[in-house]
């Protein structure tokens, strides 16, 4: 009996088939390996971690897909940072195992089982120090003046300000209630890359998808390793997690702190009201001069 009486279809494929129509596929239609924000295809056009090696055959079509710039967490105003993200490499081994040289921790698969391989680039284009400083002004005064158009009126001598009952609720400022502000994008000349291997194993299984009847082809995955950072191109994980961390704490953290001087006088008048009780005194406390005749190293 043939090995493919009972079978409708049979097919038996190579990995060096899959892997050949992986490269070519990198080669006609890049955008599926390649994602970048819309700078990428001006000023920062050559700034990729990698090279795009487009075939002959991409003629037209585009390099890359155009994402939204990774956001700023905590700015007052939403600002965007630029950058690209490519796989520039993308493998299959089917079992046994032959082609991958597989991490220790996935070495070796089992049976009906593949690996992935992905090499991954990440680039972010980081801003120098003058931008930086603009941009950190520009987010103080926007703190500032959401804190001095939310602040209250002054009680006249003698009023109470009104209690807020249990359980009320403050409303939203008129500022978040409007249309949501476009990002501002954050000019950067350096793009700052680092990449690195991801191994992965899976199998196929062969079913039903939810209440559907149909039986579907289904993709699992059994292991994931990230290993070491690939060195070709240089990495600089370092200095791009230090960037963004500096972006998001000058820009989005330390604006938020800054606090208008008569917000630190001690109104010992508003805290008594506010408590119920009646004073007619307003006592606050402030900077005091100082004499000329001091020293400035004694003043310390």
């Amino acid at each position: 009996m043939a090995f493919t009486d009972h079978s409708d279809l049979f097919a038996g494929v190579h990995e060096n088939g899959i892997n050949a129509t992986i490269l070519q596929l990198m080669q006609q239609r890049p955008s599926l390996f390649n994602y970048a924000t819309l700078i990428f295809t001006q000023a920062l056009s050559s700034q990729f971690c990698v090279p795009i090696n487009a075939g002959a055959l991409a003629a037209g079509q585009p390099l890359f897909t155009v994402e939204s710039q990774l956001p700023v967490p905590g700015a007052p105003r939403p600002l965007g940072l630029d950058w690209c993200l490519q796989l520039t490499n993308v493998s299959v081994d089917l079992y046994p195992g032959n082609t991958l040289t597989l991490p220790p921790e996935l070495d070796p698969i089992g049976n009906q089982q593949f690996t992935l391989h992905l090499r991954a680039c990440f680039g972010l284009a980081c801003p120098g120090d003058r931008v930086v400083e603009n941009l950190a002004a520009e987010m103080e005064a926007a703190v500032a003046e959401s804190i001095l158009a939310a602040r209250p009126a002054p009680l006249p001598p003698g009023a109470t300000s009104p209690r807020a009952g249990v359980g009320s609720v403050q409303e939203a400022p008129a500022a978040r209630s409007g249309p949501v502000p476009a990002v501002q994008p954050i000019p950067g000349a350096n793009v700052i890359c680092s990449c690195l291997d991801v191994f992965g194993v899976g199998h196929f299984e062969w079913g039903t998808v939810g209440s559907f009847p149909e039986q579907c082809l289904k993709t699992r995955l059994d292991g994931l390793e990230v290993v070491d950072l690939v060195t070709v191109p240089p990495s600089n994980l370092e200095d791009m997690l230090e960037c963004y961390l500096r972006l998001v704490l000058r820009l989005g953290v330390l604006p938020r702190l800054i606090v208008p001087m008569e917000s630190l006088v001690l109104d010992i008048t508003r805290m008594l009201q506010n408590s119920g009780a009646t004073i007619g005194q307003h006592v606050t406390v402030v900077p005091a001069a100082v004499s000329a005749g001091v020293h400035p190293r004694a003043a310390r």
